[in-house]
This record gives structure tokens, C-alpha cells and sequence, in this order.
């Protein structure tokens, strides 16, 4: 086992302990579903981030609504600066606007291609975020 791979564990039973960020979604309850997290900094903005979400959401909703209607696919909103937050950064050692992708006990962080392609190349990143949604939906509920 590598020591990332260890660490995105810990992150996501760490995430699972209780509900995100004044929302009534516990992942535990969830863990079939793809769950996406989505960690901004509302203290310090940053451009990139807020491209990372936007585009994201637009993902979502023009290809995967169904799924995020069904509760297929639960997308995360997770300020660090809010107290929920704080306690969700302080376990999972997060101290930078980030995109994580989970489903059970599978982990992708998309946060560096995220930053790499959000301003430069957004259908780069919108292809690459679904290559990895459409990786851990099972094939029955993956989009046609």
C-alpha cells in the first residue's frame, strides 16, 4: 500500500464522520455514490478554484444530471474557512482549494490537473473529470 493511497483513506473516513459543511449529507451514508469535494478557502478567493467548481457544475449539469437527481453522484461544497470546514481540513490535512473524487474506498484527487488545465485548457479538465466520474459509476448508471 502506498502512503497516498493510505492518506486518501484516512481523508475519506475522515469526510465520513458526520455531516459537510451545514449540509444534511453524510458521505458515510452515501459511499455507493460518486462524491465529489469541491475545497475552497472563502478568506483567500482564488480564480483558479472558483474555474475548478464552475466548470465542474457545468459538467454536472449538462451530462451527469440525472445521476445527481438519482443521488448517484453528491457534489460537495467544503469552505475551509467555515468551523465545519476547519474540523474537515484539521483531519484531512487540507490547506488548499482542491477537487477530490470518492467512491467506497476509491480516492482521485484532481486538485494539480485541476490547477493545471481549470484557466488553460477547461475542456481538458470537464473530459478528464468525467473519464474519472464515468471510472467509479458502475457502467449501468453511467451516462448514454
Amino acid at each position: 500500500m502506498s502512503i497516498s493511497f493510505l492518506y486518501y483513506l484516512w481523508m475519506l473516513l475522515s469526510l465520513s464522520s458526520g455531516n459537510l459543511a451545514g449540509t444534511d449529507k453524510n458521505p458515510m451514508h452515501n459511499m455507493g455514490s460518486v462524491q465529489i469535494y469541491y475545497f475552497y478557502d472563502s478568506r483567500i478567493p482564488s480564480s483558479i478554484g472558483e474555474k475548478m467548481c464552475g466548470l465542474t457544475k457545468d459538467l454536472l449539469q449538462k451530462n451527469y444530471a440525472n445521476q445527481v437527481a438519482k443521488g448517484d453522484i453528491i457534489f460537495y461544497e467544503i469552505d475551509l474557512a467555515s468551523p465545519k470546514g476547519e474540523e474537515i481540513a484539521r483531519k484531512c490535512n487540507i490547506t488548499i482549494t482542491g477537487l477530490v473524487l470518492g467512491r467506497h474506498l476509491r480516492v482521485v484527487n484532481l486538485t494539480q490537473n485541476g490547477y493545471a488545465y481549470a484557466k488553460s485548457d477547461p475542456l481538458a479538465f470537464q473530459q478528464n473529470l468525467a473519464y474519472h466520474i464515468n471510472k467509479l459509476l458502475p457502467p449501468s448508471k453511467r451516462p448514454n
